[in-house]
């Protein structure tokens, strides 16, 4: 659980009376930074005696003061929140927040749409940086959605039909401007579709590239038909002009009913051998390549040609060139805990809940000592920083209410802290519980659950949130998970399954017995967690993976706990750590990797470190990257040549 640290506290309480206080000044007047740093009190930790006493929020000589603004406004932007500037008669300048820079028109779930978003967040959320423990009543695990602050401004600017401007990092990291026309999410990975202002030019931006919090632009613009058509026609591997290409390959029978399943219109015919010949069309040379590539040594390409020959000249360039010493390279370390956004989801918590909360059920979903959620949530009671300049702490928009038992031992009470908007002006809506990025992950984890649960509170629900944001979210989900039904069933029902299964790397299926769950969606698959009676322990499956299902039958044992919470991406925090030196071109391919580091080169490329549980798993990424990337780290040097000499034989 979380510890009181007294700088953070302090830095918390700051942060929070300010943003808090900016957003009052939209209504009431944009607030200069003199008048802040005269008037912005704020309690003092670590406590000096029973309990703390006002100080000033910003103390210390003009310099060290303005920088310290700086960068608690630059905090408050790294939200999403937008901090406007108001030119005042005398020359100063008053900053102030739209609230709805950061927060999405409210929106009201019914009981049964409330049940259906949990579910949803369970299965394909942002985990722990999303808004899992608003609704749910235990602490989040990993999420298998791509987390992104950037979300807030660019829903937004798809809301208002404005122009975007960030920096984003391709070939080079550059500013862009953009109309954005919407967000396509696929294989798991969202991206900003969006027209190159001043041209014609559409082009798909990743969010994980992006190098600064997006800004929406006054200017206003409006889409043709036409450009939206083009828009929701493009792909990651988007070409002007396609060229389908028909792909013949042998394989094993396994393999083959495999590729059946996996892709539509695929024929399959056996051979004299014993061997399945598997013939398929795809959109173009370069997926044809990839999905040699993916097989590996699996199939054998036999035609056209002209591929086998485009294959032989990748293999010979697997993991070869020039790396660079590990000792320059300097990776950022792991992102610090954001004490204002914990804030704020501890809020939105209470905002949702009919009744209240108590310190028992806040610390136990947001993992946090009962004394740490006291200190947070009291100040959110009695939060009144500029007690001259406002009417009084019920002006104020935090709306939290302290409902105690026993108040002899308030530190040490369950109090149950609760919304109250009774003091709200006549004609000004509830504050809503949700920032924009929220409603994006609701409604793509409510897209993702509603293959899983055919249940109509999902699309009410997702109704509801696409008609409040008025922005166009599209999604490309996974079909061929014939076997996601029986999977979930017995799930619910509590059963035991037996599989056959064919892992990302072996060319036969082996049978497994097992008990499946929990799922949950990663990159664009679907994976169940499950106790192994044939291993003896708990492991993970990729349901597109299991090949059939032979038999059925109940539960009789109890297992084990499983000792893995973070099981969807445990492979990014246990096995050896490796180093690649990558091209930017190839980003994409190792960006998906459960917290991989990046770090830029002085000569345009990029070095990633990840771990790898398995030396397979690096020979079969290496493969699929080719020319362009070289493992750095020595005890993997070879990675990828031994497959890709076996893969050239057959050519």
């Amino acid at each position: 659980m979380s510890s009181i640290r007294g700088g953070v506290e302090q830095s918390r309480e700051r942060l929070i009376a300010l943003v808090l206080l900016l957003q009052r000044a939209w209504q009431y007047g944009a607030l200069t930074q003199d008048q802040i740093v005269r008037e912005l009190k704020i309690d003092e930790y670590p406590m000096s005696a029973k309990g703390p006493h006002k100080v000033l929020a910003y103390e210390g000589n003009e310099g060290a003061v303005r920088q310290k603004f700086e960068r608690d406004k630059a905090r408050i932007r790294e939200l999403g929140f937008e901090i406007e500037t108001e030119s005042h008669d005398d020359g100063g300048v008053g900053y102030k927040i739209d609230p709805s820079s950061g927060y999405a028109p409210l929106i009201y779930f019914t009981p049964d749409e409330e049940r259906v978003v949990k579910l949803a967040l369970r299965l394909c959320g942002f985990g722990s940086s999303g808004a899992f423990s608003v609704f749910n009543e235990v602490p989040a695990s990993d999420g298998g959605l791509e987390s992104s602050m950037y979300f807030t401004p660019v829903l937004r600017a798809l809301h208002l039909h404005r122009s975007l401007t960030f920096d984003y990092q391709s070939g080079a990291n550059k500013p862009r401007m953009v109309d954005p026309l919407l967000i396509g999410v696929f294989g798991g990975v969202s991206y900003l579709v969006a027209r190159v202002m001043g041209a014609e030019e559409i082009k798909g931006y990743r969010f994980s590239r992006m190098t600064s919090m997006p800004i929406v632009l006054p200017d206003g613009f409006e889409p043709s038909e036409e450009t939206l058509a083009i828009a929701k026609a493009w792909r990651p591997e988007f070409t002007k002009s396609p060229t389908p290409i028909d792909l013949v390959v042998t394989t094993n029978e396994n393999y083959a009913d495999l590729l059946v399943r996996q892709y539509r219109g695929a024929l399959a015919a056996n051979k004299k051998d014993g061997r399945v010949e598997v013939g398929l069309s795809l959109d173009s040379p370069r997926q044809a390549l990839r999905f040699v590539l993916d097989a590996a040594d699996r199939v054998r390409l036999e035609s056209p040609k002209s591929l086998r020959a485009e294959l032989a000249a990748w293999l010979n360039n697997v993991n070869r060139g020039k790396a660079r010493s590990l000792d320059a390279l300097k990776f950022g370390g792991p992102a610090t805990n954001d004490v204002l956004g914990q804030t704020l989801q501890l809020l939105h918590a209470v905002y949702v809940a009919e009744d209240g909360l108590r310190v028992s059920e806040l610390a136990h979903r947001f993992a946090l000592d009962p004394a740490h959620v006291r200190l947070i949530m009291d100040r959110l009671v009695s939060l009144e920083p500029m007690v001259g300049s406002t009417d009084g702490t019920g002006a104020f928009p935090a709306h939290v209410i302290k409902d105690c038992d026993d108040w002899d031992d308030e530190a040490h009470d369950d109090s149950t802290y609760r919304a109250d908007f009774s003091d709200l002006p006549e004609g000004v809506d509830e504050p809503s519980p949700f920032m924009w990025r929220d409603l994006f992950e609701l409604n793509i984890a409510l897209r993702e659950a509603s293959r899983v649960y055919r249940d109509p509170s999902i699309f009410s629900a997702i109704e509801k949130i696409e008609a409040a944001t008025s922005s166009y979210v599209q999604v490309e989900m996974t079909t061929n998970e014939t076997l996601l039904a029986d999977v979930t069933r017995a799930i619910d029902e509590g059963l035991q399954i037996k599989i056959l299964y064919t892992s990302g790397v072996d060319e036969q299926p082996g049978t497994r017995s097992i008990e499946p769950r929990e799922i949950k969606v990663l990159n664009g698959h679907t994976y169940v967690r499950a106790y192994c009676t044939t291993r003896v322990a708990w492991r993970t499956f990729r349901v597109d993976r299991i090949n059939a299902i032979v038999a059925t039958s109940p539960t009789t044992e109890e297992r084990p706990m499983d000792a893995v919470a973070n099981w969807l991406t445990q492979v990014g925090d246990e096995g050896d750590e490796v180093i690649v030196i990558v091209e930017s071109h190839l980003r994409w391919l190792f960006e998906p990797l459960p917290n991989a580091q990046w770090c830029a080169l002085p000569d345009g490329r990029h070095a990633v470190k990840f771990r790898v549980s398995g030396e397979q798993f690096l020979d079969y990424l290496m493969l699929r990257a080719g020319a362009g990337a070289v493992v750095a780290t020595p005890a993997f040097a070879k990675a990828g040549h031994d497959l890709a000499k076996r893969i050239a034989s057959q050519l």
